[in-house]
């Protein structure tokens, strides 16, 4: 079977790690934790760096960093994996979804500028499987209604909006170091901010709110987000490669493009001539969803693992009292048309030409 992701493991990951086990330094005081913060605030050119347990706590963290309050509005994309229309909801503020742009499949800036109110205190900017939010444009619209930006960059670290990297440009940016995600630490997350007072509140409230000067004094309502050395090593040591990881990987994007180009009955996603683009999954869309499941069938059939779109955040059980089943439609028309092709550092020609003879095939029939 080729599998639709595997980490990469090029570097320092064994080393940094048998040294946690050496000092037996392994959970969330060690050395690396500081490192790899350090270091992913180098990278980004930012203040303050804050490694959390994964992305959804580190958004949840950005969330409360801001101190939004019940009844307060966050605005979302209406396609994204459910993590931040989650912890809007775990915040008590009220979820404002926005429809997506069919060619970046990020916020749609017409319907971003519908949905602001004078509750409007958030907007969550998701760099979309590895393509860049329109965040001039967003910018200019928070900026003026007196609103912070949360950039979700989970799926896009090493990305560009023409020329700022991702992650830098809004009050915060969240992370992911998910297993299959660019780089990874296992399980893992990480907030930027360079606001020092953002900064020193999450980090308090990552560690049960306890006072960073007084011992088991707890200030806050807090929680245990935090990572773990063993984590941080791996993590820092994926970081030294990014580029490294980022360029291969992309490589894998053009050779999988001009291997499917022939193709007629399938689309490959445009990236617009702003945006720096990274590589996280290949995404393909057909003309049904009928057919979207009946290819990922044939696939599997073939031994390949190929993955459905993430459904349309206003699908979700617990949020459909708040929307219709047909709002947000190029979300959903997206969602429903499109899939997922094996993507890790481990693809070669050999396997982007099966997987392009198996859909070849596929069509062929």
């Amino acid at each position: 079977m080729i599998p639709i992701y595997a980490p990469t493991f090029v570097g320092n990951e064994k080393a940094y790690v048998n040294d946690c086990l050496d000092t037996l330094w392994i959970s969330s005081n060690g050395s690396y934790v500081k490192k790899f913060e350090k270091a992913l605030a180098e990278y980004h050119n930012v203040e303050f760096a804050i490694v959390t347990s994964n992305c959804t706590t580190a958004l949840h963290l950005s969330i409360n960093g801001l101190n939004i309050q019940p009844g307060d509005e966050v605005i979302c994309p209406a396609l994204t994996f459910i993590s931040p229309a989650n912890m809007v909801q775990m915040s008590g503020a009220k979820l404002a979804l926005v429809d997506v742009d069919e060619e970046t499949l990020t916020l749609d800036i017409d319907d971003l500028k519908s949905k602001i109110t004078d509750k409007t205190k958030a907007i969550i900017a998701v760099h979309q499987f590895g393509h860049a939010s329109k965040m001039d444009e967003i910018m200019e619209i928070a900026n003026s209604h007196g609103i912070a930006v949360i950039e979700d960059n989970a799926e896009s670290i090493g990305g560009y909006f023409k020329n700022q990297i991702l992650g830098s440009i809004g009050a915060i940016s969240t992370f992911s170091f998910f297993g299959n995600k660019v780089i990874t630490s296992g399980e893992g997350g990480a907030l930027l901010t360079d606001d020092e007072q953002i900064g020193y509140r999450v980090r308090y409230l990552r560690d049960h709110g306890m006072n960073p000067k007084v011992r088991y004094e707890h200030i806050d309502l807090g929680y245990n987000y935090r990572m773990t050395n063993l984590q941080a090593a791996v993590g820092l040591a994926q970081l030294e490669k990014i580029d490294e990881i980022n360029a291969s990987r992309n490589d894998i994007r053009l050779k999988f493009e001009q291997s499917l180009s022939s193709i007629n009955e399938v689309s490959l996603r445009k990236f617009a001539d702003w945006c720096t683009p990274v590589h996280w999954l290949m995404t393909i869309s057909v003309e049904t969803r009928s057919i979207r499941e009946r290819l990922i069938q044939h696939l599997f059939d073939d031994g390949i693992e190929a993955r459905m779109m993430i459904n349309p955040v206003h699908h979700a059980h617990h949020f459909r009292k708040f929307f219709n089943e047909t709002d947000f439609p190029v979300s959903c028309g997206v969602s429903a048309k499109s899939l997922h092709l094996p993507s890790g550092n481990q693809i070669g020609e050999r396997e982007i030409n099966i997987i392009s003879n198996s859909i070849k095939d596929f069509f062929s029939k």
